[in-house]
């Protein structure tokens, strides 16, 4: 255990001036033995952890006792692997010394001498207030998303029941309360995701597979990606639109038909995805576009600032679609911006 002089003692070797910016910092810093004793604490860290008294009841008092059960072990992690000469940061919970709960992130790095560890730095900052913005955020967002869920089947049952009673063709309906649900379902994934990023395999596999007559007629291949909200949503209406098709027209029309959807990533920057229709009817060009059609072969590559070739072969349709891999990165309104 280190002695007990005075906290100045402990950074006798550090010199004056370093002992002055550490005194001079807002955050809680401390150094702490080989053993996991607290040897020095700096004078904003006794205010923000509200301690009046250092020297006499936390001086070479071992670290991990400070903390409440919840936090202690991400505290002793951290402190093993410095210990290691491994820098780690955690986030935890910890009250003041006089019980006012307040967040802390913290870094813990080791100290070496001669390339041995023979202290650790641990630097604590309060979040609390970051915390409870969060906390309000994801409130609002979650309260947002049942709303905009429940709008949704609300639109969708109006809808239905209006059409209905219009006399509107049954394939028009089905195809407006189809498109409502890849919304719906896109949604769905990008709420599970916090509205940060979509899974395009979920995308993908949820646009496409209620379309199918059996598991064997659908194949998806290609390491997952993230896709954020905006373009998340094109997508999915997009591949909506192609299954849809392929259920009328094309190769999920029959049961010995076959989609494959296939994408990879050249260069390290394009993203190439591939739809390909197989064993379905023969297939003819359509003799108009409708909004199927602008959606994939306007609006999709609009969004993705690509190109999307869409090929009438016979033998069954293949779309080809390239855009920059960093078209699914792009924030927007929906997104969340990153802490700094």
């Amino acid at each position: 255990m280190a002695d007990e002089g005075s906290d100045k003692a402990v950074l006798e070797g550090a010199g004056a001036y370093f002992l002055s910016i550490v005194e001079a910092s807002r955050d809680c810093i401390r150094v702490i033995s080989a053993e996991g004793f607290v040897e020095y604490m700096n004078a904003q860290g006794q205010a923000v952890f509200e301690i009046e008294d250092f020297e006499g009841r936390n001086r070479l008092k071992y670290w991990p006792d400070m903390w409440p059960a919840e936090s202690r072990p991400a505290v002793e992690h951290a402190l093993r692997r410095a210990m290691a000469g491994e820098a780690t940061a955690f986030r935890a919970i910890c009250p003041t010394a006089k019980g006012a709960l307040r967040w802390w992130d913290t870094t813990v790095s080791p100290i070496l001498d001669a390339g041995r560890v023979t202290r650790v730095l641990a630097t604590s900052r309060d979040v609390t207030g970051e915390m409870r913005s969060e906390a309000q955020r994801q409130l609002l967002v979650n309260e947002l998303n049942h709303r905009v869920k429940n709008t949704l089947a609300t639109i969708q049952s109006i809808a239905s029941q209006s059409l209905r009673n219009a006399g509107v063709d049954l394939a028009v309906r089905g195809a407006f309360e189809g498109r409502l649900m890849a919304i719906a379902a896109t949604h769905n994934v990008l709420t599970d995701e916090n509205w940060s990023a979509a899974s395009l395999r979920q995308i993908i596999d949820g646009s496409v597979t209620p379309y199918r007559s059996n598991p064997g007629q659908l194949t998806i291949t290609g390491d997952d990606l993230l896709v954020s909200p905006k373009p998340a949503v094109v997508m999915a209406l997009a591949f909506h639109e192609l299954a849809i098709n392929a259920l009328k027209y094309g190769a999920l029309s029959v049961a010995a038909g076959h989609v494959d959807i296939r994408w990879s990533v050249e260069g390290g920057d394009r993203l190439n995805i591939e739809w390909v229709e197989r064993d379905g009817p023969t297939v003819r060009p359509p003799e108009r576009r409708g909004f199927g059609s602008r959606i994939v072969e306007l609006a999709l590559p609009g969004e993705l600032g690509g190109q999307v070739d869409v090929d009438y072969r016979a033998e069954g349709l293949r779309c080809s679609i390239r855009s920059p891999l960093s078209a699914l990165d792009r924030i927007d309104a929906f997104m969340q911006l990153p802490a700094e």
